[in-house]
């Protein structure tokens, strides 16, 4: 229970929609501010920016536009504001660098793909004055910036100031129980549902892991996206669903035969049939500190055609041969030439192995074993004749005799099967971490697909 809650506390707090701050700390901000449209979203959105930042920003953003007059705003405040926001931004971006460099040290691919881009966020470059500086508060103050900084934690609009609670112990409660979900998942992170939500928490809270000696963030997401974690967020199952727009694996071969003809007729056709596609995979992970070669990506699939491809064979066949006195005359001719292939079905099996990946791109090698069936149907009529003729010393026929004689009608379908191996190169478009594109390319093949990712837990 202790996980889900503070889990909950840590994502609900940190992520608060737009527009909802000025509901949120509405009972103290004046009247002339609601009432002005540009200057409420202003404050909503500089309130939004400063508790991301830090907390502790939302008391002076608001005392900044509790003093307008309805004309002008307090530079002193202002400048105040801004040295503040400057300190914290150069503070958050130089934890964010140093955390992200010792990330790298540990050249575990998956520990900075799943940390490095979020961090990556936090990195602003900030031109800091001399003079910048937190501002010194006054006892009364502190509790007041307290006192807001507990309802941004509780998300608690309706809550009232009392002069009697001390906020600054009750704001250490709540942040020292979000540093026990820290430790609490440090040294358990099977706890974590996937490496997204240590890496969230520790980015929108960095300020509490800042110098905090017990609790580094390197340390903590390090430990925390351990195998077991990775391997439930691990995206290793796919469906995906498409077309193949190229597929010259067809090498259709017919040969014709008559009775008592020596001559064969010999069909030969390269052909492309469109398919429809749709498949399952599953990645088997055997390296995690390197993309390149970490896994390999297995997928079964059933393509179906939907397209026909016609072809005609006209044969016009006179061939004689002279032997001592003796001729042999072979004949062969259609008149119904036509022939069609259709129904290329495949059942497949494709090894693929990942190359290269960015945050929108991936490349990977594929090795495509197939069993391919399609439907042959001819519509030929053939007539065929064999004679042999003797001729006298004078050069005229003296007998013939007719060796073979008649008609042949080809009009049965006939079920052609072969094995196809296709290898191919890979390029995914990631519309989001589990949706996407996929182009396939080969010699000899081309095929598009929308795939979707899951990990089957969340």
């Amino acid at each position: 229970m202790l996980k889900y809650f503070f889990a909950v506390v840590l994502f609900y707090n940190s992520h608060i929609i737009a527009q909802e701050y000025l509901k949120l700390f509405r009972q103290h901000i004046p009247e002339n501010i609601l009432t002005d449209e540009v200057l409420s979203k202003s404050l909503d959105l500089n309130l939004k920016r400063n508790a991301e930042l830090n907390p502790e920003l939302i008391y002076l953003t608001l005392k900044y536009y509790q003093q307008y007059d309805g004309s002008k705003f307090d530079t002193k405040l202002f400048e105040i504001l801004k040295s503040n926001e400057r300190v914290w931004l150069s503070a958050r971006t130089q934890w964010a660098k140093n955390t992200i460099e010792k990330l790298i040290a540990t050249e575990n691919h998956e520990i900075i793909r799943n940390a490095e881009p979020e961090l990556n966020k936090l990195v602003i470059v900030v031109r800091s004055k001399e003079d910048d500086k937190l501002v010194d508060l006054t006892i009364a103050e502190k509790q007041l910036r307290d006192f807001y900084i507990v309802m941004f934690y509780n998300n608690d609009s309706k809550m009232k100031f009392d002069e009697n609670t001390d906020y600054s112990y009750v704001r250490s409660q709540i942040e020292s129980d979000k540093k026990r979900y820290f430790a609490e998942v440090k040294e358990n992170p099977e706890l974590l549902t996937s490496p997204a939500e240590i890496v969230n928490n520790v980015t929108d809270n960095w300020y509490l892991l800042l110098d905090d000696k017990n609790i580094e963030a390197s340390d903590l997401l390090i430990n925390s996206i351990s195998d077991v974690i990775l391997d439930k967020s691990r995206k290793k199952y796919s469906v995906f669903i498409g077309g193949v727009f190229v597929n010259t694996t067809i090498n259709f071969e017919e040969s014709i035969t008559f009775p008592g003809i020596d001559y064969i007729v010999n069909m030969n056709k390269y052909t492309s049939l469109p398919q429809f596609s749709l498949g399952v995979g599953y990645k088997l992970y055997f390296d995690k500190k390197s993309f390149f070669l970490s896994y390999v990506d297995i997928q079964g699939y059933y393509s179906k055609g939907y397209s026909e491809e016609r072809g005609e064979e006209s044969v016009v066949y006179n061939n004689t041969v002279i032997s001592g006195s003796f001729t042999t005359q072979e004949l062969i001719r259609n008149f119904d030439d036509e022939f069609k292939l259709s129904s290329l079905n495949s059942y497949g099996l494709k090894l693929s192995l990942p190359i290269f990946e960015n945050s929108f791109l991936r490349i990977e090698g594929g090795f495509n074993f197939s069993y391919n069936s399609y439907i042959y149907t001819p519509n030929m009529h053939f007539t065929y004749a064999k004679y042999r003729t003797e001729y006298g010393s004078n050069g005229q026929p003296i007998f013939r005799e007719t060796l073979a004689l008649g008609t042949q009608t080809i009009t049965d379908e006939i079920k052609k099967e072969y094995f196809a191996f296709i290898p191919s190169l890979d390029v995914s478009i990631k519309i989001d971490s589990r949706f996407g594109v996929k182009m396939i390319a080969g010699y000899n093949y081309a095929a598009l697909n929308i795939f979707y990712n899951t990990a089957l837990f969340f």
